[in-house]
């Protein structure tokens, strides 16, 4: 049955998204630790193809993205306040990260003669809209650009989820995001970047799938397990099969539809499946751990790695290839994850806390009465 976002609030943390969070994560990391290297890291031939699509991970990221603003979005609109507990809740939940990592590359950087990074740059960076700027999209601290991206999705989330009702509603709206972002493809210079490899306009139908896969599995997850148990572990496989067969060029051409929108595509297969059958051998403690400190993982990886180039040189002296790159990426993993967890532990959740907290004081000043609230002062 075809829902619309506004009724009762759902189940707000699902250990499968936890999981598949972890695992892009994951997937992310060894993609640059081959690729951050100049020159890249030799990876066996039969590995290269699968190794070199981890920047994909990203798009699995934005999948699960838009289906959980789609899930948490009942629960700010029972609040009674919906836009400012939505915003309040995207900011300080991806805010305190990001602006402590740009104030480290900022103090590192700008004590250089002369200073690396301009005012403008900074100032679009601090606001977390140089998605929009021709100049500055791909951001100061390291795979940024997916953050300068899904900013100006929250900005335009609740339009969807008050306006946007049920699947149809959702497929209309990729119909839509596919068409701008075949459009923008081809926008003159002065826009061009809107339709480039960081543009928002890019990466919007990556999101609005995300949502279709939200109304999919409303429809779906009450399903006898008997339906929905065999039907999930199809979607899986034809998510990791899928994927496989176009990481490793196997797959034709899609007319109008890129390789990075292809792998969405199964992704967001993956995803599904896995909701409706679960599987604990990539669900469990070790992979929702991962998706719990995902973020932190993600941002925080490219500082560890970019320290460990001559650690990696001296394993490359003494090593098969194979090996070799097995080692790097075992050692970034192996110091990326508690640094993570430091960064999650003392950066994320209290950020976390003080946006419900300020929330929580919005809405009590909003309900006290005039005179209860002039006391407050």
């Amino acid at each position: 049955m075809a829902q619309d976002l506004n009724t009762e609030p759902l189940q707000s943390r699902l250990p499968q998204l936890d999981a598949l969070r972890g695992l892009a994560a994951l997937y992310v990391v060894i993609y640059h630790v081959m690729a951050m290297a100049d020159p890249d890291l030799a990876v066996p031939a039969a590995l290269l193809p699968f190794v070199g699509m981890g920047g994909t991970g990203v798009a699995l990221f934005f999948v699960m993205s838009a289906f959980s603003l789609c899930l948490t979005w009942p629960r700010h609109a029972a609040s009674g306040a919906a836009l400012r507990s939505f915003y309040l809740s995207r900011w300080f939940r991806i805010a305190p990260l990001l602006l402590v990592l740009l104030a480290v590359m900022l103090l590192k950087d700008q004590l250089r003669e002369p200073a690396r990074y301009g005012v403008a740059e900074t100032v679009w960076n601090v606001s977390m809209l140089f998605g929009l700027s021709p100049d500055w999209q791909p951001g100061i601290v390291m795979g940024s650009w997916t953050i300068g991206v899904e900013v100006l999705f929250y900005l335009l989330f609740p339009l969807f989820a008050i306006w946007v009702r049920g699947l149809l509603g959702q497929l209309l709206l990729l119909a839509l995001a596919f068409a701008l972002s075949l459009w923008a493809a081809g926008l003159p210079a002065p826009f061009a970047h809107l339709g480039g490899v960081y543009g928002a306009l890019t990466h919007w139908p990556v999101f609005a799938w995300g949502c279709v896969l939200f109304q999919l599995w409303l429809c779906l997850r009450d399903k006898p397990v008997r339906i929905r148990r065999p039907l999930g572990v199809a979607l899986l496989l034809v998510g990791v099969i899928g994927n496989a067969l176009l990481f490793y060029r196997m797959l034709p051409p899609v007319l109008w539809l890129s390789g990075w929108n292809q792998s969405a595509v199964f992704y967001g297969a993956m995803l599904l499946g896995l909701l409706l059958a679960n599987n604990r051998l990539l669900v469990n403690r070790a992979t929702c751990f991962l998706g719990t400190i995902s973020y932190s993982l993600y941002l925080v990886h490219p500082f560890v790695v970019s320290r460990l180039y001559g650690v990696f040189a001296r394993l490359y002296e003494h090593l098969p290839p194979g090996a070799a790159y097995a080692g790097c990426a075992a050692i970034s993993l192996a110091l990326a994850i508690p640094v993570a967890w430091l960064t999650y532990r003392f950066v994320e959740k209290p950020g976390i806390r003080l946006g419900h907290g300020l929330f929580a004081r919005v809405s009590a000043r909003k309900r006290a009465p005039a005179g209860e609230t002039q006391g407050a002062y």
